[in-house]
C-alpha cells in the first residue's frame, strides 16, 4: 500500500479526521498572542466544558495524552503522600508509574487484563488505607477495550474520610462516552486531541476542580512546563503559558463545532450502537470477543487472535492487501489481540468493511 492508498483506519488514535477538520488544519498560522488566537480558544473551552459537563477550569496542554497524566499527578501532590491506584491495563500501569517517579507512595491495584475495576474492590480497599490524598482511575483503558464504570467508584471515593482527589483518565472516552465531571465530583478529569474528539494529535485537555486547585496550593511535586499555576494565569487572557499546537486547535475548533451540532446525547448513542453492531458482526464470523459485554468498550473493541494466526501477519495481510489498518496488543496483551478503534469520525460503513476484510483475511491466512 503507498502513501496514498486511501485506507480505513481504526487504530485507536490518531483517529481519522472529519473534512471540516482537514479545511481547518490546513490554515495559516496566527499569532498566538493575538485576538484571532484568543477567541479560538475562548470558544474552544467552551465547547469542551459542554462535553465535560463541567464548569470547571479546562486548560490546553501542547503534548501527547500522557503529558496530561502526567501533569494530573505534579500538580497536586508532594512526595511521599499516597495515592491509590486502579489498573486495568497498560496505560493505567503507566499512570501508577508516573506517581512513582515522583515520589509519591503508590498503592497500585491491578485487574486481569480485559476486565474492569469491580465495587467491591474498591470499597475493600479504600476501606483498608488512611492517608489518601488522591484515587486514579483509568475510564478506558485503551490497550483492552474495557470501559470502567466510574459513576459506581465516585461515591465511594468521595465517602471516604481522607476526602481524596479523584482523577480520571479519560483519554479514549471522554468526547464519545457519557461522563459528568461535576455531577460525579470528578476532580481533575483528563483527555486528548486524537481520539474522540476528531483532532489531529498535540493537545491535551485538563479540567480541575476547585477542590484540586486548594491541594494544588500545597503540592510540592517538581514541575515547569505543566505547572498548572501558569495555565490558568495565561487563561485569564484567552492564551496559554508557552507556543500551543496551533493547527491541532483549529482541528478541534472546527470538531467540537460539528459536536455540538451532533449534540452529546446523539454522540454517546451512537457510539453504543456502532460498539454492539461491531461485536456482534465480529461473533457472526467465527471471532472470539475479548472483553465480556457488561465491560465493553463504546470506543475499542479487542479480538482474540485465533490459534495458530500470527497477530503481526494478520496486521500486515488487513494492512496491505484490504487496505484496514487496525492496532495490536500492548503489554501483557501483545500477540493475543487486535483492536479496532470506534471513535469519532466513524460509521457503520466503515465497521462493516472492517467486518469484511476481518473475514477475508482470516481466510487467507
Amino acid at each position: 500500500m503507498t502513501a496514498n492508498t486511501p485506507s480505513n483506519l481504526r487504530v485507536p488514535g490518531p483517529t481519522p479526521l472529519p473534512p471540516e477538520v482537514l479545511d481547518a488544519v490546513s490554515g495559516q498560522m496566527i499569532n498566538h498572542r493575538g485576538k484571532s488566537y484568543e477567541e479560538i480558544q475562548k470558544r474552544v473551552i467552551e465547547n469542551l466544558q459542554y462535553f465535560f459537563q463541567t464548569e470547571n477550569d479546562i486548560f490546553l496542554l501542547t503534548s501527547s495524552g500522557m503529558g496530561g497524566l502526567e501533569a494530573a499527578i505534579v500538580n497536586f501532590f508532594s512526595p511521599g503522600e499516597l495515592i491509590v491506584s486502579f489498573t486495568i491495563g497498560e496505560f493505567g500501569n503507566r499512570w501508577a508509574e508516573v506517581a512513582r517517579r515522583f515520589g509519591a507512595k503508590v498503592v497500585q491495584i491491578k485487574f486481569t487484563s480485559g476486565t474492569a475495576v469491580t465495587k467491591e474492590e474498591v470499597n475493600r480497599v479504600l476501606g483498608s488505607q488512611r492517608g489518601v490524598k488522591g484515587v486514579l482511575f483509568t475510564h478506558n483503558e485503551t490497550v483492552t477495550g474495557v470501559l470502567n464504570k466510574i459513576s459506581d467508584f465516585a461515591p465511594i471515593v468521595k465517602s471516604h474520610p481522607d476526602k481524596p482527589l479523584l482523577l480520571i483518565d479519560s483519554i479514549s472516552a471522554l468526547g464519545a462516552v457519557d461522563l459528568p465531571m461535576d455531577t460525579l465530583g470528578i476532580d481533575v478529569l483528563v483527555s486528548a486531541s486524537q481520539k474522540a474528539w476528531m483532532a489531529p494529535p498535540g493537545l491535551v485537555m485538563i479540567a480541575v476542580s476547585q477542590k484540586a486547585w486548594e491541594q494544588h496550593k500545597t503540592s510540592s511535586m517538581p514541575r515547569y512546563y505543566f505547572d498548572l499555576t501558569m495555565y490558568k494565569e495565561f487563561a485569564l487572557k484567552n492564551q496559554t503559558p508557552a507556543t500551543p499546537a496551533v493547527a491541532t486547535l483549529f482541528g478541534l475548533d472546527a470538531s467540537l463545532k460539528l459536536m455540538k451540532k451532533e449534540g452529546r446525547e446523539n454522540i454517546y448513542r451512537r457510539h453504543l450502537q456502532l460498539r454492539d453492531d461491531l461485536r456482534s458482526g465480529i461473533r457472526k464470523i467465527g471471532l472470539e470477543l475479548f472483553v465480556s459485554e457488561s465491560d465493553a468498550s463504546p470506543t475499542v473493541t479487542s479480538i482474540i487472535i485465533p490459534h495458530g494466526v500470527d497477530g503481526h501477519e494478520w496486521l500486515k495481510e488487513l494492512r496491505e492487501k484490504y487496505h484496514t489498518v487496525l492496532a495490536g496488543g500492548m503489554g501483557d496483551t501483545k500477540g493475543k489481540i487486535i483492536r479496532v478503534a470506534h471513535m469519532g469520525f466513524v460509521g457503520k460503513k466503515d465497521l462493516d468493511e472492517v467486518l469484511v476484510a476481518l473475514e477475508k483475511s482470516r481466510q487467507d491466512l
